[in-house]
């Protein structure tokens, strides 16, 4: 899925950016303002997401974009971590689908582009593409209707373990350090000391069954993902 990013703050760009593109979305940059509109139509994204204040130009973007018949359907994320109720409000009347304010939650905002996405491939505005789709031997993950199919069938996971898999997924054959995982899927500081991680791969590897040997103990470090022990397995 290809996913427009607007933003005033470049950090707060990259932020998003890096936590789009770390979840297996295409990521473009485009400037919220009604003169942006040509090139924002040509790149066809699949979602808006507009980080920038209401005041400072982000409802008349919107308001123009509404104004245009092929684009009244896109949907639009709105993102102002200084923005109070009022702001939100302004947003949302401009035409924006939902808007995020303070605090900044990195899991609320990517659930939120998960639901606008469902959407647009619910209503078959476009199909669950090879960008959000991971593959590991015999293990699928729809990363927009966050489905887990194994060897064929679907297998349900608790939001941690499916975040876990498709991590490790997406970096295969990769020893990672436990406080790595830790970081990217429970946001944990680097020293924090837990069995948090070893419970959620136990329980990872019931539910994978079959397919429960492609995730290795890497000891004295942490785990790997092997999507190749299925295909010496075959």
């Amino acid at each position: 899925m290809l996913i427009a990013v607007g933003a005033e703050d470049a950090k707060f760009r990259a932020v998003l950016v890096g936590l789009l593109e770390g979840n297996g979305h295409q990521v473009a940059p485009f400037s919220a303002h009604a003169g942006s509109l040509a090139g924002l139509r040509a790149s066809k994204p699949h979602l808006l997401v507009v980080a920038c204040a209401a005041d400072s130009g982000a409802a008349e973007f919107i308001r123009a974009l509404r104004s245009q018949p092929d684009m009244r359907l896109l949907p639009v994320l709105c993102i102002d971590p200084k923005a109070g109720s009022g702001d939100t409000v302004a947003l949302l009347d401009a035409g924006a689908d939902d808007a995020i304010t303070r605090p900044f939650q990195p899991p609320i905002f990517l659930a939120r582009v998960r639901t606008l996405l469902r959407r647009v491939v619910w209503a078959g505005d476009a199909p669950e593409e090879i960008v959000t789709v991971l593959t590991g031997g015999p293990i699928e993950l729809k990363l927009v209707s966050r489905q887990a199919i194994i060897v064929g069938k679907t297998v349900e996971l608790t939001r941690l373990e499916f975040d876990l898999l498709a991590h490790m997924l997406k970096h295969p054959d990769r020893a990672f350090k436990r406080d790595e995982l830790l970081a990217a899927v429970w946001n944990y500081p680097g020293n924090v000391e837990t069995r948090t991680l070893d419970k959620h791969v136990e329980s990872l590897r019931r539910k994978v069954g079959p397919c429960a040997d492609l995730i290795q103990t890497v000891h004295g470090v942490g785990y790997r993902f092997s999507p190749a022990l299925s295909a010496k397995k075959g």
